[in-house]
């Protein structure tokens, strides 16, 4: 679902991406830094934060500012692909696509960006700087 989200948002700019919460534990999915879905008892609702309020990954709302949602990256000469945000320890990645940055999303808690497969994922699972996994060689 989210892989499908992003490449609507890539080919038309934006899109209200529904979650699917049966199932899911109570909390906040499919994170970016202008909204998120809150997921209650199997129940989804998307919020979205009004003008000049992003994500705060502290108080689970929107609200003022927040790193890394206050740092716009140079896509200009990156491939097409999405980056961790080392300065939240990867719990946060961004995304080029064309030379244009498409903004910062948010792992679900406990998860880690893995830029190797370009996803979030357990950090045991993803290599260092972002996870524990150790660096295979060769």
């Amino acid at each position: 679902m989210f892989l499908l989200c992003i490449l609507i948002i890539v080919s038309q700019g934006f899109v209200d991406c529904v979650v699917d919460c049966n199932g899911k534990t109570n909390g906040n999915y499919e994170i970016t830094c202008h909204s998120y879905t809150h997921c209650s008892n199997g129940i989804g609702t998307l919020h979205t934060c009004p003008e000049n309020q992003m994500y705060n990954m502290v108080s689970q709302t929107c609200g003022g500012s927040s790193s890394p949602c206050n740092i716009i990256r140079s896509c200009g000469t990156l491939p097409d692909k999405r980056y961790p945000d080392l300065e939240t320890n990867c719990r946060t990645y961004y995304t080029c696509q064309n030379n244009i940055f498409y903004g910062h999303n948010f792992c679900n808690p406990g998860l880690v960006f893995d830029e190797s497969s370009q996803f979030c994922n357990w950090p045991h699972n993803v290599a260092q700087p972002c996870g524990t996994a150790p660096i295979v060689v060769g």
